[in-house]
């Protein structure tokens, strides 16, 4: 009878434990809230760091496409689209947005609605048969994600259907 119960707390244990690691993955995540579901590019203008305010290249399929983030892909237009997305969460300060690229991050930030605080950051990379991705999606207000592509920052909204 001990030895039943001695076996029985030991499985115990080891399901707990398993259970613990999994939640407490520190940093990796699927895309979940804030950022899961369906997101529609609204806005692409070019990135301040650009002097001059040159015109950069727009991709018009992203540009005017859908991002849905899923437990572990991507449903995109182009190259964004991904079959096996990894997921890291973290939350940044403004000086981290589009990888330190502002020229005065806590204006500029503003200036796209950020309103103060640490900022979620979603790193997804991807692993492709021609090529390997890696993009930052920040989520700067409720309902709001910008992200840099090719020095213009494009700016998606939630799809609320």
């Amino acid at each position: 009878m001990t030895k039943r119960f001695l076996l029985l707390g030991a499985a115990t244990l080891a399901i707990a434990g398993i259970a613990a690691g999994m939640l407490l993955r520190p940093g990796l995540a699927d895309a979940e809230e804030p950022f899961a579901g369906s997101w529609d590019v609204v806005d692409v203008q070019p990135a301040p760091w650009v002097e001059g305010g040159a015109q950069a290249p727009i991709h018009e399929e992203i540009a005017k496409g859908r991002i849905t983030f899923m437990a572990n892909s991507v449903q995109a237009p182009g190259f964004l689209n991904c079959d096996k997305a990894h997921f890291e969460i973290t939350k940044v300060p403004p000086e981290f947005l589009f990888q330190g690229g502002l020229t005065d991050p806590t204006t500029q930030a503003a200036a796209m609605g950020y309103k103060g605080g640490e900022i979620e950051n979603l790193a997804m990379t991807c692993e492709s048969g021609d090529a390997d991705i890696s993009m930052d999606f920040s989520l700067i207000e409720d309902g709001v994600i910008v992200f840099a592509l090719d020095n213009m920052i494009y700016r998606m909204q939630r799809v609320t259907e």
